[in-house]
């Protein structure tokens, strides 16, 4: 079967950079052979991912694999070689020292860990979602938000490896050879007055730590949840007032509901139902506060069901 390095990593022809990156983080501690002992296929899928991940992170490669497909390197991946074919010559793959299983896996030696060697593990930016209630909006309000990243492990800088007093190679006691630590985050969040759905806050230095040190930074994604007495149309409301049909044919007043209790609005006579009455100041509080949107009434004419 031929090799989908895409389908390999869970993702999509056409996937950025970032992506895969995150797919290969993502899978790559799922299957590590240090956290699957003794698992042959945990092994397996995890050199598969790996060597996914090392043809689409380089450009060159990934512009090969795209055109060419699972033979985009005959020559030099073991594939079918015209030239070779042509000459006689015998094709042969090793697995010896050199070779490209090392190139791309490193080796599994002494402690089992995978060698990382000079892979560099990049920080990388993270979102969560917050959901906050109209009133909130209109008065601001904060949140506690908790979370976990995966960093570069501070001891080996996301290698996986340290070097012994004896100059050897092993296992990052910290990390366990895996170059990543799992970190909880805890972190307030301050939702500004009149913010809008949809509206990302950022919060710097607190996404994902990399192998140098400096962390990403961390997005929250605000979502407002639906109202049961007003809609928002950008700074203003809309709600439903029901008048009787006298004050609708002869005038009078009704009580209006805001954000901040009730208001009192004038009925002209002649009102007809789905008319729309604008009370000025009474909306949703704005972006930086000090002011208000309008609130706009719009009516609903009710007729007793047994009239005197």
């Amino acid at each position: 079967m031929a090799k989908d390095f895409y389908a390999t990593l869970g993702l999509k022809k056409g996937a950025d950079e970032k992506e895969i990156k995150s797919a290969y983080r993502k899978l790559a501690r799922k299957y590590h052979p240090d956290l699957n002992p003794n698992d042959a296929k945990a092994e397996a899928n995890f050199k598969e991912v790996t060597e996914a991940y090392e043809v689409l992170s380089d450009p060159e490669k990934r512009q090969k694999y795209d055109t060419y497909g699972e033979n985009w390197d005959n020559p030099g991946f073991g594939g079918f070689n015209p030239g070779a074919a042509q000459s006689g010559q015998d094709f042969q793959y090793s697995e010896g020292p050199g070779s490209i299983f090392e190139a791309f896996f490193g080796n599994f030696g002494g402690g089992g860990g995978f060698d990382f060697g000079s892979r560099r593990i990049p920080s990388e930016d993270v979102e969560h979602t917050v959901e906050v209630t109209l009133a909130e909006v209109d008065a601001g309000t904060r949140r506690s938000l908790t979370y976990r990243t995966s960093d570069a492990c501070s001891q080996c800088k996301g290698s996986g490896h340290v070097t012994t007093r004896q100059g050897q190679k092993a296992n990052c006691p910290q990390c366990g050879g895996t170059g990543l630590v799992s970190t909880e985050r805890r972190v307030e969040i301050t939702i500004p007055v009149g913010i809008h759905d949809g509206k990302k806050l950022r919060v710097q230095g607190r996404g994902t730590t990399g192998s140098n040190g400096k962390a990403g930074d961390l997005y929250v994604l605000v979502k407002v949840l639906p109202d049961i007495k007003f809609k928002r149309r950008g700074d203003d409301l809309e709600t439903e007032v029901e008048v009787d049909y006298l004050n609708a044919a002869l005038g009078g007043h009704v009580k209006v509901p805001t954000m901040t209790g009730s208001g009192t609005v004038t009925v002209p006579a002649g009102t007809q139902s789905g008319q729309v009455l604008r009370l000025r100041g009474k909306g949703l509080t704005k972006m930086g506060g000090g002011s208000r949107g309008d609130l706009l009434a719009k009516i609903k004419i009710t007729v007793p069901r047994n009239p005197s």
